[in-house]
């Protein structure tokens, strides 16, 4: 029977919770990163670490960070059936665009991932009740919405606007002319969409599931108690949950895409309408994808033991009520947000974990290296340099 393996593509902490989720199941997971001081390098887990030169991720839309990424998977020592766990949009539309000869040694399904990180497009895929009005930043003048109306910039594809902006999203009525300039001339005005703030009393819920042919076959939720930025951001405490409401909307959205993965759906509770709003989906895992695994719903092993067998045991129970934190975030947020620092007893910890400790150990030990390597690697991108050799 063959076996499946995972390699993990980017990331530190993302990366490091797909690394866990598949070793503690026995997998072999190798990981590709720019980063020399990786936070998943130091993972027991692993079984290899591949660094791709600096400045390949920013540069997956070229010819020369598409070629040296895609050189770098053909030859890492895995086989067929290994799965592929890419970190953001960035990389997940650069494996769907060189699907055909990575399916040389990768499993990947025909779903459009290229319809589905189009926020743009994905939005008009939903059912209407479903939709957040959303239009194109290049075609705001002709909607002459009033102004009394909530809005939102958002980049429509990839990390390009939050690197430029630092930021998933930026309200438009507090919205500089300076970060209008330089937006307008790092985007084009089609790449960047106005979408309206959903007014909500209720966390974002995200309904996360392992789906074949549009069938979800394994189920979690959470819902974001705090994130970073506030309201727009990726969560810091999360809470596990289950909202029955919201699933067969997230059934009919995979159903219809004929989705076969790992996905995140992210619905916000529209208190003027009393539905759900879909905000986003992401086909692939997302930051706290190990939480799931805590919480007894191990995704990433249940779609590495179907890519290996093509069979699969529906199961959509898991731990309720349990609380996860990015410490390295969250307490942060709660300083800017002028919280109190309260936790529930118990949590689970995004970095450290008692049977997997030397990442967090690392993390202590190596933070300003990790932190000039990070400064380095904003300058490499903006300077447009392109690191000539790999250590």
């Amino acid at each position: 029977m063959q076996s499946s393996s995972a390699v993990v593509v980017g990331n530190h902490t993302q990366g490091l919770g797909i690394v866990r989720s598949a070793g503690v199941a026995g997998y072999t997971v190798w990981m590709l990163n720019e980063a020399v001081v990786c936070l998943g390098r130091f993972s027991k887990y692993l079984a290899g670490y591949r660094r791709v030169r600096h400045g390949t991720f920013a540069r997956l839309d070229q010819a020369q960070g598409a070629e040296h990424l895609l050189q770098q998977l053909l030859e890492l020592p895995v086989e067929y059936p290994a799965v592929l766990f890419p970190v953001n949009e960035d990389v997940n539309v650069f494996i769907y665009s060189h699907r055909e000869q990575l399916r040389a040694k990768y499993v990947i399904p025909d779903t459009r991932i290229d319809l589905i990180t189009d926020k743009y497009q994905f939005n008009g895929l939903l059912p209407d009740s479903a939709q957040v009005e959303t239009w194109l930043w290049s075609e705001w003048d002709a909607q002459r919405v009033t102004a009394s109306d909530r809005f939102i910039l958002k980049g429509r594809q990839g990390t390009r606007f939050r690197q430029i902006t630092g930021r998933k999203a930026l309200p438009l009525d507090r919205l500089a002319q300076t970060q209008i300039d330089r937006l307008q001339a790092s985007m084009a005005t089609a790449q960047v969409i106005v979408q309206r703030i959903v007014e909500t009393d209720r966390p974002v819920l995200s309904v996360c599931s392992l789906a074949v042919d549009g069938q979800i076959q394994r189920l979690f939720q959470y819902e974001k108690i705090r994130q970073h930025p506030d309201r727009f951001g990726t969560g810091t405490y999360l809470r596990s949950t289950r909202v029955d409401s919201v699933i067969p909307l997230a059934a009919q959205i995979l159903y219809s895409l004929h989705y076969t993965g790992i996905s995140e759906i992210e619905c916000m509770f529209d208190s003027a309408t009393r539905t759900y709003k879909v905000l986003e989906m992401n086909p692939r895992t997302w930051k706290s994808v190990h939480f799931a695994t805590q919480c007894e719903q191990n995704l990433v092993a249940h779609y590495l033991a179907y890519t290996a067998t093509g069979q699969i045991v529906r199961g959509e129970d898991y731990t309720l009520g349990c609380y996860w934190a990015d410490l390295s975030t969250d307490l942060p947020q709660m300083v800017r947000e002028r919280r109190p620092f309260s936790y529930t007893p118990g949590f689970f910890e995004c970095i450290w974990d008692w049977a997997d400790p030397l990442p967090a150990v690392a993390l202590g030990t190596f933070f300003p290296l990790m932190c000039l390597e990070r400064l380095y690697g904003k300058f490499a991108r903006r300077n447009g340099a392109w690191e000539a050799n790999r250590y």
